[in-house]
């Protein structure tokens, strides 16, 4: 933002006739912050830029992750915005942002297959919804943006984590299974490692019966290259017509993955974020109060 701009929302905001809520405002200075820096931030950054307390800034964060707009990096304890950020006003004036690659694949392979179509990424120990199509015709099963399932029941979850080694993964469910409630299973590791074996086989994995009684799955991985972290897409339909169609639905999928982003889709080791030329800020940028 230029000067005057912000000295006028700093105005504004710090007016206490202002209408504006402290927690909105903050909310969008965060995401100004990253479009201004392009690059992970840790908790200490945005508390000195924005002018922030350290527990603020903390709490502001993890409830972004946990609404899937940020994602975290546990290991370098930073935090970067998700795809669902872009995508949010993408829609507003196509003939100025147009529609990205991932939508118009959403949008042909829900043509072609008159089935819901969804993406999802993992947030933390779950498998989390970012983009849902759902079919015209009402069905029995309906799933919203934001939906999330546990990583080691869901098709889906299985679907991302085939991403990573099978140590991290071994790593990943020895915690999980350690501390899950009492009426939680524990999932089966060596099962789990079987499975995603043959999604790096096949391409793709066929999930039926597992979360929703009556309702399947049919996922597989995007292109690492065009994510900046492991993503899945899926068709999801009544269990009968999954095993029916299982071969067609996943034709499908890879045809139009092909399509869309020019590649086929691959099984590969999670990455870490992309990190992009910063452009400097002089000043700490204005701030909502603390």
């Amino acid at each position: 933002m230029k000067g005057g701009t912000m000295a006028h929302q700093k105005q504004s905001v710090d007016n206490p006739n202002d209408p504006v809520i402290k927690s909105v405002a903050r909310t969008f200075e965060l995401l100004e912050l990253f479009d201004e820096m392009r690059q992970p931030l840790n908790v200490v950054e945005v508390s000195k830029r924005l002018g922030y307390p350290q527990s603020s800034a903390s709490a502001l964060l993890k409830s972004m992750v946990s609404l899937g707009f940020l994602s975290h990096d546990a290991n370098g304890r930073t935090y970067f915005p998700t795809e669902r950020v872009p995508m949010i006003g993408s829609w507003m004036d196509p003939m100025m942002f147009g529609e990205g690659a991932l939508q118009k694949l959403l949008k042909a392979v829900s043509l072609r297959s008159r089935q819901m179509v969804l993406v999802g990424a993992r947030n933390g120990d779950e498998a989390q919804y970012t983009q849902v199509i759902n079919p015209k015709k009402k069905t029995l099963y309906h799933i919203s943006l934001g939906t999330r399932r546990p990583l080691g029941t869901s098709g889906l979850g299985r679907v991302l984590l085939s991403a990573m080694e099978d140590g991290e993964i071994r790593a990943l469910f020895h915690r999980i299974n350690a501390f899950r409630g009492e009426e939680v299973p524990a999932v089966d590791i060596r099962e789990f490692l079987t499975s995603v074996a043959m999604i790096r086989d096949k391409g793709y994995f066929r999930s039926v019966d597992r979360v929703v009684k009556g309702s399947g799955l049919i996922a597989m991985l995007l292109p690492e290259k065009h994510t900046s972290r492991p993503m899945a897409i899926g068709i999801g339909a009544p269990s009968d017509l999954i095993l029916k169609r299982e071969h067609e639905l996943a034709a499908i999928l890879r045809e139009e993955v092909a399509v869309h982003f020019g590649t086929a889709t691959s099984c590969a080791v999670i990455r870490k974020i992309p990190v992009m030329m910063a452009r400097p800020i002089s000043q700490p940028m204005l701030r909502s109060g603390t």
